[in-house]
C-alpha cells in the first residue's frame, strides 16, 4: 500500500509540508493510512508524520477508541493528538452532519501553517457521497464529490486513499495482520450512508460492476463544470463587490439571467464564509429580497452550519449579517475620549482630529471633559449644527444608517445632553469653533467571523 501512494503520485512531493497528520479514527481505513505512512516514512526523511483522534462522545465505546489510538501510536512512534468535542442533538439535526462539522472544527484548530491533514476516504467513500449528494439534488459542486485535495483551515486536507476500493484496504489489512477497531454504528441502517453501503451499492455492484469508476468519471465531469460556473460568477463579481466582503451592490444582479443571479449569489455567500446554499434558499434570496421593491426593507434568516445568518437588503446593498448579541441597551459608560472604549458586543469606540473648526461633524474637546455613551431608549432629541431641532429617529433615517445598526448605535453624551452622534454629526453646542481643533467620534462596529468552510 505504501509503494502503491508513493508510485501514483497521492503523497506530497516536491513541497514538503511542516507535518503530514492522519485523521485516525481507528478503523480499518485511518489505521491502514497510518501503517502505510508509517512504512514509507523512511524515504522521505524531511516528513514530520503525526496523528490528530477525535473523540466525540457519542458511542459508549469512545473512549476505548481512543485508548486503542493512543498504543498503535505510541508502538509506531507517531506522536498523536487527542480532541474532545461535545454535540449538542438539536431537533430535526443530522446526527452524522453535526459530528462531521465538529471533527472538521477540530481538524481546522489542529493544523499549524502549511501543515497537511490526510484522510483515508477510499473509492467506495466516494460512491456513496455521489449517490447520497445525486438523492439530495446537488449541482455540479455537489456532484464532484469530495476533491482529492482541497485547503482546510491554515493548512491543506488530502485524501490519498481515494483511488483504492474498500476491498484493496481490507485485503492490505489482512496481509499485514493490523488490528483496527469496528464501529458497531457503522452497521446501523438508521444512518444514510450506511444504508447506501449495505443495501444499495451491493445491488448496484451484482448489476453494474464498473459502476464506481462510471461515478468517478461523472464527478470529475461536474467538477469541471463547477470550475466554469466559478470563473463566470468571478467575471459577475466584479459588478457587484464592494470594500465589504460582506455586501454587494444589488444593481449588479439585475441584467443578469435568473440562473446566473444564483450562481452569483451562491458564490458570493460561499465566498464571503456563509456555506453553501441550497436552489430553495437561494430561490427565496432572491425572489424575497434581491427583487423586492427598492423601499422595503427584506430581510432573510436561515440556519448555516452552528450560524444563524440574515441576507438583508438597504440602500441598494445586499448585507451578509451574522447573529450578533446586542449590548447592555440600557448601560451607561463613562468616556475618557483620549482613550479608545471597547463596548461588551458593540465593538469600540474612538475620537481622531480631523482639522481645526470650524467643523459640522467635529466635536470639540474641553480639558478634563467626560463624556458618557448611551444607547437609544425612545424620544431622543438633538440639534446638528445647522440644523433644526429633531428627533433622533428621523435623524438616522435621513442619515441612512442601517435599521439593525441603530438600537447598537453608541450615543455620545454630555451630562444629559445628546452631543455626537458618531458617524452622523455633532450638536450646535458642541461642534468645534474657529481655530479649535475638530475631534471626529468613530464608531468600529463588531466584526464577526462567517466562515462555515470545512
Amino acid at each position: 500500500m505504501g509503494v502503491a501512494l508513493r508510485e501514483q503520485g497521492s503523497l506530497p512531493q516536491s513541497v514538503v509540508p511542516p507535518r503530514l497528520i492522519v485523521a485516525l479514527s481507528g478503523g480499518l481505513d485511518s489505521c491502514v493510512l497510518l501503517h502505510a505512512m508509517h512504512r514509507v516514512q523512511h524515504q522521505f526523511p524531511a516528513w514530520r508524520l503525526a496523528a490528530i483522534h477525535v473523540h466525540h462522545g457519542l458511542s459508549p465505546n469512545a473512549d476505548a477508541w481512543q485508548a486503542f489510538c493512543e498504543r498503535t501510536c505510541i508502538r509506531l512512534e507517531i506522536p498523536l493528538t487527542v480532541v474532545r468535542v461535545h454535540i449538542e442533538r438539536a431537533a430535526g439535526a443530522s446526527l452524522e452532519n453535526l459530528a462531521r462539522e465538529k471533527r472538521y472544527e477540530a481538524f481546522c484548530q489542529a493544523l499549524d501553517a502549511g501543515d497537511c491533514l490526510l484522510m483515508a476516504h477510499h473509492l467506495d467513500d466516494q460512491a456513496e457521497t455521489f449517490l447520497l449528494r445525486t438523492l439530495r439534488g446537488a449541482g455540479p459542486r455537489g456532484l464532484a464529490a469530495m476533491p482529492v485535495s482541497r485547503q482546510l483551515g491554515k493548512g491543506s486536507l488530502l485524501r490519498p486513499l481515494l483511488s483504492f476500493t474498500r476491498e484493496d484496504l481490507e485485503q492490505w489489512a489482512r496481509e499485514q495482520q493490523l488490528d483496527f477497531i469496528n464501529d458497531e454504528s457503522n452497521t446501523s441502517l438508521q444512518f444514510d450512508r450506511n444504508y447506501c453501503r449495505h443495501e444499495v451499492l451491493p445491488k448496484l455492484a451484482a448489476r453494474w460492476p464498473g459502476y464506481r469508476e462510471s461515478w468517478l468519471r461523472s464527478a470529475h465531469l461536474s467538477a469541471e463544470a463547477d470550475g466554469l460556473l466559478d470563473e463566470l460568477a468571478e467575471l459577475d463579481f466584479a459588478s457587484v463587490t464592494t470594500a465589504d466582503p460582506g455586501t454587494v451592490r444589488c444593481g449588479g444582479f439585475l441584467p443578469l439571467s435568473d440562473a446566473r443571479q444564483r450562481n452569483l449569489l451562491r458564490y458570493w455567500l460561499r465566498e464571503a464564509g456563509a456555506g453553501e446554499p441550497g436552489w430553495n434558499l437561494l430561490t427565496r434570496m432572491i425572489s424575497e429580497v434581491l427583487l423586492v421593491a427598492s423601499d422595503a426593507q427584506p430581510e432573510l434568516r436561515w440556519q448555516s452550519g452552528e450560524s444563524v445568518l440574515t441576507l438583508r437588503r438597504h440602500g441598494g446593498m445586499l448585507h451578509l449579517l451574522p447573529q450578533w448579541p446586542l449590548p447592555d441597551l440600557a448601560g451607561i459608560h463613562s468616556w475618557n475620549p483620549f482613550e479608545v472604549l471597547l463596548l461588551a458586543d458593540n465593538g469600540s469606540l474612538h475620537a481622531r482630529p480631523s482639522g481645526i473648526g470650524p467643523a459640522r461633524h467635529g466635536l470639540r474637546m474641553i480639558e478634563g471633559q467626560q463624556f458618557t455613551i448611551r444607547y437609544r431608549q425612545g424620544g431622543e432629541e438633538c440639534q446638528l449644527t445647522g440644523r433644526p431641532r429633531r428627533a433622533l429617529k428621523k435623524i438616522l433615517q435621513e442619515a441612512g444608517l442601517a435599521p439593525w445598526l441603530r438600537a447598537r448605535l453608541p450615543l455620545v453624551y454630555v451630562d444629559d445632553e445628546l452631543v455626537c452622534i458618531p458617524g452622523v454629526g455633532v450638536s450646535e453646542e458642541w461642534c468645534a469653533g474657529p481655530g479649535e481643533t475638530a475631534w471626529e467620534i468613530v464608531w468600529t462596529p463588531p466584526q464577526h467571523d462567517l466562515s462555515t468552510r470545512r
